[in-house]
């Protein structure tokens, strides 16, 4: 069955952006994470704060797929970097009003963010930031989120 032949209510079109969205995330497909984060018409469905369960948890997977991009077009890294730092200060404003539940997310972004703006000399902190990112989302519990960060920083080692 091809999407463009389901007839999607709102509600029901949000929850499948929301599943494609984690699923491009995991899978690699980083480019059409990039591109769903970016679409202006599925705004309006997916602007949450809070409350929502997996809100968060989108918001990383958006900001994780952009950060993606712009590493690896950087043709097109001013058009992913602004959407990427809106969404990354989203997340770190929601660790600064004490939600425990995105340290694991900041930590692997905050790396992602390090890893594009990083020089020769200071390599060393973008690893460092890498294995805390991996060590926080480890001690947390989150074996998914875990795995996603040693994979980016592979493709950041290679």
């Amino acid at each position: 069955m091809y999407e463009k032949e389901v007839v999607f209510t709102p509600f029901s079109r949000s929850h499948f952006i929301i599943a494609k969205t984690f699923a491009s995330s995991l899978f690699g497909r980083y480019e059409l994470g990039a591109h769903l984060a970016i679409e202006k018409g599925e705004q309006q469905y997916l602007k949450m704060k809070g409350g929502i369960v997996w809100a968060q948890t989108l918001w990383f997977h958006r900001c994780l797929c952009v950060f993606a991009m712009a590493r690896a077009n950087k043709t097109k890294e001013r058009k992913y970097m602004a959407q990427a730092k809106r969404i990354h200060k989203e997340l770190t404003n929601s660790l600064k009003n004490k939600n425990p539940n995105v340290l694991h997310y900041v930590s692997l972004l905050n790396a992602e963010k390090a890893a594009l703006k990083h020089t020769k000399n200071q390599e060393d902190d973008v690893r460092k930031q890498y294995n805390d990112a991996i060590s926080v989302a480890a001690r947390g519990g989150c074996v998914h989120d875990t795995a996603l960060a040693q994979e980016r920083f592979a493709d950041y080692l290679f």
